[in-house]
């Protein structure tokens, strides 16, 4: 961990009992305390491949991949723990709210050591049909319109789109975030959000050195994931320049929820004259509609560039989806298409270009408040200039088992 990650993570911590928590992770299982525990363990049956998943360096694009031996490369089937996740919170005095949530995720982390995924203190001031909050910490951009279930978990599929396994997993933020919000006399609904943080100095180098992949992937300020055919790891939390990153989002809709639109922008401000420092910047548009009490339709649309000095690999992106989902009563039906790419900008010696799209089919049972057994099945198709002729995850299933306190 470098000196200023170890020391921002300090001050987070130490601050958490004194400092003025962003809506939360939602449970079903809520629990009405001023002191609280909630957890959620995921096991899951896996087949990949047929080439490593980029987990373990190899160029697979899902989590999970197959083997590689000297026959070549093979699927691979296994039993894994995916995820445990604990929340700890707290109300605390003048009416802050405090949260952390630590995971293990042993295939992505490279073992079973804990990230924080966020450390949160939030005081809220509500008047009339609006209000206003602010929050600091430990946080992830306020993007996603997928990962909204528990402990931040996709809530229709097991996987993300490519767009929302992005955001997860390579932004993570200390600093602070405002939040404005009011419903107007029509019943239509505006939340504005602004926020600047620490440790986005190389966002977008995954995507320039990677490409994009589909997963369920959250990460920690502490952590650091692989990268594919590179002994080396990259930080998830990486401070060079002392420029902090500024993001804000704006939404709009209806009292009933039935239409909601998002719009967001991203930049890390990144110094390009500083060693190993990206300048790296997105905007993203996203639309919910609840057609009916059991219908839901989901659209976003993301695009950016990410430059560096050195070596060349400014790269500019692209990534969006389209989603509906039926539920009735404990079940749930869902169904995606991704479309992503990656265009290499500079001609560097190793080229970032890559285009691919993907359709994920997945069916979810809930049984009571506390578990839940889903399966899903991605089928990819995904080019990259860096691997040739390789398409290295035509498709891959999972079938999980969840429960949560």
């Amino acid at each position: 961990m470098s000196s200023a990650r170890a020391w921002i993570a300090s001050s987070v911590l130490l601050s958490f009992g004194l400092l003025p928590f962003p809506a939360v992770a939602q449970y079903a299982v809520e629990q009405q305390s001023s002191v609280w525990l909630k957890g959620l363990f995921d096991v899951r049956a896996v087949g990949g491949g047929p080439a490593p998943s980029w987990t373990e360096g190899g160029p697979g694009k899902l989590r999970y991949g197959g083997s590689s031996s000297q026959e070549g490369l093979q699927r691979s089937t296994r039993l894994t723990l995916s995820q445990a996740a604990v929340q700890i919170g707290a109300t605390l005095p003048w009416g802050i709210r405090g949260q952390v949530q630590l995971n293990m995720e042993p295939n992505i982390a490279d073992g079973y050591h804990p990230w924080l995924v966020e450390a949160l203190l939030r005081k809220e001031w509500t008047a009339g049909n609006g209000g206003w909050g602010l929050q600091t910490g430990v946080m992830h951009v306020p993007f996603s319109l997928e990962n909204v279930g528990p402990a931040w978990s996709p809530e229709y599929s097991i996987s993300s789109s490519a767009l929302n396994s992005w955001l997860w997993e390579d932004i993570s933020l200390a600093g602070a975030e405002g939040e404005w919000w009011h419903t107007t006399g029509t019943g239509i609904k505006l939340d504005a959000v602004v926020g600047a943080g620490a440790g986005a100095d190389q966002t977008g180098r995954l995507l320039a050195l990677r490409g994009w992949v589909m997963g369920d992937t959250l990460s920690g300020i502490n952590g650091s994931l692989a990268l594919p055919g590179r002994s080396e790891r990259t930080d998830i939390f990486n401070e060079r320049d002392q420029r902090p990153a500024l993001y804000g989002s704006l939404s709009l809709g209806d009292e009933a929820d039935t239409v909601s639109v998002k719009l967001g922008m991203f930049d890390n401000s990144g110094d390009e004259s500083s060693r190993g420092v990206w300048h790296t910047h997105f905007t993203t548009a996203g639309l919910a509609i609840h057609a009916t009490s059991h219908i839901d339709l989901l659209t976003q649309f993301l695009t950016g560039t990410a430059r560096v000095a050195a070596p060349p690999n400014d790269s500019s992106f692209r990534a969006t989806y389209g989603l509906a989902s039926y539920h009735f009563r404990q079940q749930r039906v869902s169904l995606r298409y991704d479309q992503f790419r990656v265009h290499d900008l500079d001609g560097g010696p190793t080229s970032t270009n890559e285009h691919g799209n993907a359709v994920t089919a997945s069916y979810q049972v809930q049984f009571g408040l506390r578990h839940r057994i889903a399966l899903e099945h991605i089928w990819m198709y995904s080019h990259r200039d860096a691997t040739g002729s390789l398409d290295p995850t035509p498709d891959g299933w999972q079938v999980g088992y969840r429960f949560r306190f």
